[in-house]
C-alpha cells in the first residue's frame, strides 16, 4: 500500500472510531499494515509480498512423507530423481520425477547429513556420526567407497574433474578422494568443523566453518584464503551465482561459540509473592500507608560454558529449542551475506529470531528456508527497499534444504521430514491467522475494516476469536463471521482480553486478491485507579503509635456526606500557648495511578476518633497534596481517607474509584498546663514541685529557671519524661533574701510550650 493510501486508509478508521458507543477510555485501534507486522501470522497458501500485502502464494504440495523425524540433506541425478537422507535411521529415500518414492538406501549409522549425485550415475551418501562415505548404484547396491576415520560427514562435493570432496568435523578437514576411492587430506582447518561446501567459477573450492564462521576460498592446490568471517560461528550453505557472487547462510549466537547441542538453558519455576500492605513510621517525613508491588522473581540461569565436542548445525542455544529426538532446532540468530567478486561484503538479511539454512539461485533472485514454520523467503538483491517476499510456509519447525528442478522449487523439512514442491502457478484458496493481540484489559469489540483490491472473481471473507487466555485453545470463542463489508463490520466475538482474526482468500483463473491492510477497533474494560501511598507528614503533628491504619488499604470505606456538606468541629481551647504553636500545617500526599492512563481526580475526607462519620476536607483535587492548618481542628486523633476517581476521563457512570486510609495522627494544639503542686524555703534554699499536664499529648521536655532568664534542662520526679501527667521538683539553692520567680517551661509531642511559675521569699538572716 502507498504512504499516501495507507494515511486515507486511517483517516477513515478514526471516522468508524466516531461512530463507535464510546464510553469513557478512548476508543483504541489494532492495525496490521506491513511486512514485519503480518510476519508474525500464520500462513497457509499465502504469500507476504514484498510491498507488505498478503496474497495467494505458489501453489504447493507434499511430494513425499517419509515418517521420519529428519530430512537432512536433499540433491538430484541426472534423470532428475530426487535423493533424500534422514535421521535417525538412517535412510535415503528416492522420488522418481513421476513422483514414485522408495527407500533406496539404508546405512548403518544413524545420520545422512551430506549427498552428492556422481558424475558415474551413481549416488554417494555420507553417514554420521563415526561413518563412512557409500557409493550406491541407481539399482540400490551399496559398498564402500570411502572411510575418512573422522566423527561427522557434513557435505560431499564433486568438481568438474570427478573429484569429490569431503567436508567434515570433528576436526575440521576436507578430503579428496579420487575415482578409485583412494583418499587425502585436502585441507586441514583450525575449525572443528567444515558444513558446506561450493565451487566458485573458477573451480576454486569454498567451505564454511564452526565454531568462527569462516568462508574459505582454497585453490585446486590446497592453498586456502578466508573471504569473510561471519559475526555468527556457524556458515551453513553456500551458493555462487553467474555473476561470481558469492552467498552465504550464517547461524548461531555470538559469544555462545561451541555449546553442545544437548545443553540448552532451562526455565526456572518463579513464585510472585501475593500484594501486601505495609505502614511504616518515618521520624523525619511522617507515616504513610503503602501498597508493596510484588518483588520480581528469580532471574534465569546462565547456562554454563561447554567446550565445542559435538555438531553445532541444530544444535545452538536459543530461546525455545525443538527437540527431535537428541537434536535441538532452537530459535537462533541468522543472516544471510553476499560476497561479490571484489571482496564487498553485503548483508542481504538479519534476524535475531530465525536462521537461514538452506540456499538456491533463482537467477539474481537468493531463495531460503528457515527455522520459523518452515518459511521460504525470495529476496531480490537488485532492488533497495523492501526487497523481501515471504513465498510460503511449510508449518514444519526447519526447512533444511532447497533444491531447483526445472520450474519447481522442492523443500526439504525436519520435525516432521516432508518433501515439498512449489510451483509456478498461484493456488486458488488460502488462510492467514494473525497473530493474537493482547489489548491488556477485557475489552469490547468495535468494527473490523480492512483494505484490499478484490477483482471480480476474486474476494476476502474475514473471521474473528476471543478468548482470555494468550494461547488460542478450548476455552477460546468459536470462530465468529464471515465479516464481508470492508468498510466496517461488527465485531461478533465475546469481549476478551485477546483477540485474533483470520482472513479467508478465494481466487480464480483470472483473478488474485490482495490485502493490505487490517483494523480492528476495541475499547478497553475502564479499571479503578490505585493508591500506591498514603502519607501524613508535619513536625508538629504527633503520628499514632498503631502500626497500621484501621482499614487496611484494599478495604472498602463506606463515605457518607451531605450533598454540600458543612464541616464543624469543636473550638480547639485557647489556653496561651507559645508563639508559633499550632501554627505548623499537617501535609498530606499520596501517589496514584491508572492502568488505563485515565486523568484522576481525588477527594479528601477526615474524621476524628471519636466520630463515626466521615466529613469532606475538598474535593476535584487535581494535586497529590493537601495542606490542613491544625488550628482549625480540635485536639484528638484524627484519620483521613483518600478517594481517587478517573471521572475527568469517563462518563459518570463507568467512572471507577479507589480509596485508602491514612494512619491515625493526632492534633495538638493545646500547651500543657504547669501548675504549683508545693513549695518550702530552707534557709537559702527553695524547693519547687510542679505539676504538669497536658489534655492530648504526652510531655516531651522541661526546662527551669531561677529568675536569671537562663533556662536549664531538667528531668521529671520519675526519671523519664514520656506521659501527659508528670512532676518536677525545682531546687534553687544560695539564694539571697527577698523575692524570687521560679518558672518551670513544659514542652508536649506537638511542640506546645506551657509555662508556670512560683514566687518565694527567702528570709533575711
Amino acid at each position: 500500500m502507498k504512504p499516501a493510501t495507507k494515511s486515507i486508509f486511517l483517516i477513515f478508521i478514526m471516522a468508524l472510531a466516531a461512530a463507535m458507543p464510546l464510553a469513557g477510555v478512548e476508543t483504541s485501534f489494532w492495525q496490521v499494515s506491513d511486512f514485519n507486522e503480518f510476519l508474525q501470522g500464520r500462513l497457509t497458501g499465502i504469500s507476504i509480498s514484498k510491498d507488505g500485502e498478503l496474497e495467494l502464494a505458489p501453489q504447493s504440495s507434499v511430494v513425499f512423507n517419509p515418517e521420519e523425524e529428519l530430512a537432512l540433506s536433499l540433491v538430484s541425478d541426472r534423470e532428475h530423481n530426487l535423493y533424500i537422507g534422514t535421521g535417525h535411521q538412517g535412510k535415503v529415500f528416492r522420488v522418481t520425477p513421476a513422483g514414485k518414492a522408495s527407500l533406496f538406501f539404508k546405512a548403518s549409522e544413524p545420520d545422512i547429513f551430506a549427498l552428492a549425485a556422481g558424475p558415474d550415475g551413481n549416488l554417494y551418501v555420507g553417514s554420521s556420526p563415526d561413518g563412512k562415505i557409500y557409493r550406491v548404484t541407481p539399482d540400490g547396491k551399496s559398498s564402500v567407497f570411502y572411510d575418512p576415520n573422522t566423527k561427522y560427514i557434513w557435505a560431499l562435493l564433486f568438481d568438474p574433474q570427478g573429484r569429490l570432496y569431503v567436508a567434515t568435523g570433528d576436526q575440521g578437514q576436507i578430503f579428496q578422494v579420487d575415482r578409485t576411492g583412494k583418499g587425502k587430506v585436502f585441507f586441514d582447518s583450525n575449525q572443528t568443523h567444515i558444513m558446506c561446501l561450493a565451487l566458485d567459477r573458477h573451480d576454486n573450492l569454498l567451505a564454511g566453518s564452526v565454531p568462527d564462521g569462516l568462508i574459505y576460498r582454497i585453490n585446486p592446490q590446497g592453498k586456502a584464503f578466508v573471504i569473510y568471517q561471519a559475526s555468527l560461528p556457524e556458515i551453513h550453505d553456500l551458493a555462487v551465482d553467474a555473476q561470481g557472487n558469492v552467498y552465504a547462510a550464517a547461524l548461531g549466537a555470538p559469544g555462545q561459540k561451541g555449546m553442545p547441542m544437548m545443553l540448552m538453558p532451562q526455565t526456572p519455576t518463579i513464585t510472585l509473592p501475593t500484594q501486601v500492605m505495609t505502614v511504616t513510621a518515618d521520624t523525619q517525613n511522617g507515616l504513610a500507608a503503602e501498597r508493596k508491588k510484588p518483588a520480581q522473581g528469580p532471574k534465569k540461569p546462565e547456562p554454563p560454558a561447554q567446550k565445542n565436542q559435538t555438531p553445532p548445525s541444530f544444535m545452538h542455544p536459543g530461546t525455545t529449542p525443538r527437540s527431535l529426538n537428541g537434536f535441538m532446532f532452537p530459535q537462533s540468530r541468522g543472516e544471510l551475506v553476499r560476497i561479490s567478486p571484489d571482496a564487498t561484503v553485503e548483508t542481504l538479511w538479519n534476524s535475531n529470531k530465525e536462521s537461514a539454512y538452506g540456499l538456491a539461485l533463482l537467477g539474481r533472485k537468493v531463495l531460503f528456508s528457515t527455522d520459523s514454520n518452515g518459511q521460504i523467503f525470495e529476496l531480490d538483491p537488485t532492488q533497495y527497499g523492501e526487497n523481501l517476499t515471504l513465498l510460503t510456509e511449510t508449518h514444519e519447525s526447519v526447512a533444511t534444504r532447497l533444491m531447483l528442478l526445472g520450474n519447481d522449487l522442492y523443500v526439504a523439512t525436519s520435525n516432521v521430514a516432508k518433501l515439498f514442491r512449489l510451483g509456478t502457478a498461484t493456488g486458488l484458496e488460502g488462510t492467514y491467522e494473525s497473530r493474537v493481540d493482547d489489548t491488556k484489559f477485557m475489552s469490547r469489540w468495535g468494527m473490523i475494516s480492512w483494505r484490499a483490491s478484490t477483482p471480480p472473481g476474486s474476494s476476502i471473507e474475514f473471521y474473528t476469536r476471543s478468548g482470555n487466555f494468550k494461547r488460542p485453545d478450548q476455552t477460546w470463542s468459536d470462530w465468529a463471521g464471515p465479516y464481508r463489508d470492508r468498510n466496517g463490520s461488527q465485531i461478533t466475538s465475546p469481549p476478551a482480553r485477546y483477540i485474533q482474526w483470520k482472513a479467508v482468500f478465494h481466487g480464480s483463473e483470472t483473478a488474485r486478491p490482495v490485502l493490505d491492510e487490517v483494523s480492528i477497533a476495541y475499547l478497553n474494560q475502564n479499571l479503578p485507579p490505585q493508591i500506591d501511598s498514603f502519607t501524613v507528614s508535619n513536625a508538629g503533628v504527633r503520628t499514632s503509635p498503631s502500626s497500621s491504619p484501621s482499614l487496611p488499604a484494599a478495604s472498602t470505606v463506606s463515605v457518607s456526606v451531605e450533598a454540600t456538606p458543612q464541616v464543624t468541629y469543636a473550638d480547639p481551647v485557647q489556653l496561651t500557648p507559645a508563639a508559633g504553636a499550632g501554627k505548623i500545617p499537617v501535609t498530606l500526599t499520596w501517589k496514584a495511578s491508572d492502568p488505563n492512563g485515565d486523568t484522576l481526580e481525588y477527594s479528601l475526607y477526615l474524621k476524628s476518633s471519636d466520630e463515626t462519620k466521615w466529613h469532606l476536607l475538598k474535593d476535584k483535587i487535581r494535586s497529590t497534596s493537601y495542606t490542613i492548618d491544625p488550628s482549625t481542628l480540635a485536639d484528638g486523633q484524627y484519620t483521613a481517607l483518600l478517594v481517587a476517581s478517573d471521572a475527568p476521563s469517563n462518563d459518570p457512570a463507568d467512572a471507577r474509584k479507589d480509596q485508602m486510609l491514612s494512619a491515625p495522627f493526632w492534633i495538638d494544639n493545646t500547651p500543657p498546663t504547669v501548675r504549683v503542686a508545693s513549695s518550702q524555703v530552707k534557709g537559702n534554699l527553695a524547693i519547687v514541685q510542679f505539676r504538669v499536664e497536658d489534655a492530648t499529648s504526652p510531655l516531651h521536655k522541661a526546662q527551669s529557671s531561677t529568675g536569671d532568664n537562663h533556662w536549664q534542662d531538667i528531668t521529671s520526679d520519675d526519671g523519664i519524661i514520656d506521659s501527659r501527667i508528670e512532676t518536677f521538683t525545682v531546687k534553687a539553692d544560695n539564694l539571697s533574701p527577698g523575692e524570687h520567680v521560679i518558672s518551670l517551661r513544659a514542652y508536649d509531642m506537638a511542640g506546645n510550650v506551657g509555662v508556670g511559675k512560683a514566687v518565694v521569699e527567702v528570709p533575711a538572716r
